[in-house]
């Protein structure tokens, strides 16, 4: 199960499978999918789980069904949703995340962890090469970070995650709670527009060669200010 509370431009999404340490099932992916392509209108998303976990990943003893093309391209429906939101995703983690949930941290905008928060990606264990993850790691990760992280499939604490970029802040478990209420607080005072154009302007210029930023930003920056007159 899955739940969203929406508050004016601010949307809570809870993966609610505690006692399957919120592991997705394929239904529950598409619902997630489903959840944050209807939320463009929101500014500010956070996403947690239930329980004393963030998100296993995938639900690894779910009977499979379809074509492996099929339950493939519903992770990457959910990883493209997370791209194409406007707005700005947090992410607030406790316990584990494993696999696909290390995903979801990894494409939020901002992730906060406790500091008993564990995460691990176990794909090569099992026989899978992570290729959605490695899609987008090398944008988030040095690349001797994340192939340590793939190939060895341990376990790293939230002091590392933090290290390698992975979140963004680290706080007491106790809290968690509290640290992403204030920052959804603290973001809910900024201007919505200026917010998106943040967000979408920070993820075009990474394409940009770097000689042709400065001009970029002048093109940019003067259209921003031209639409609010």
């Amino acid at each position: 199960m899955i739940t969203c509370d929406v508050q004016g431009q601010v949307a809570r999404i809870v993966i609610r499978r505690a006692k399957h340490g919120n592991a997705l099932t394929a239904d529950l992916v598409r619902k997630l999918r489903d959840i944050i392509r209807d939320l463009s209108a929101s500014t500010i998303v956070t996403l947690t789980g239930d329980g004393a976990d963030f998100c296993l990943g995938r639900d690894r003893n779910e009977p499979k069904s379809g074509s492996p093309y099929d339950a493939f391209s519903l992770v990457t429906d959910l990883n493209n949703c997370i791209s194409d939101f406007p707005g700005i995703m947090i992410s607030a983690v406790r316990g584990r995340a494993h696999g696909l949930g290390v995903g979801l941290v990894m494409r939020s905008d901002i992730a906060i962890a406790s500091n008993d928060a564990t995460f691990g990606l176990d794909e090569v264990k099992l026989g899978i090469p992570p290729m959605f993850i490695m899609a987008a790691i090398g944008d988030h990760l040095a690349p001797k970070h994340a192939l340590d992280a793939i190939l060895t499939c341990r376990e790293f604490d939230a002091s590392e995650a933090l290290q390698m970029g992975l979140v963004s802040r680290v706080v007491a478990t106790s809290a968690l709670a509290s640290s992403l209420d204030d920052l959804v607080a603290e973001l809910a005072t900024r201007d919505a527009r200026v917010i998106r154009a943040c967000k979408g302007y920070f993820r075009t210029v990474a394409s940009i060669p770097r000689q042709g930023r400065a001009a970029f930003a002048l093109v940019e920056q003067t259209k921003f200010a031209t639409s609010q007159q």
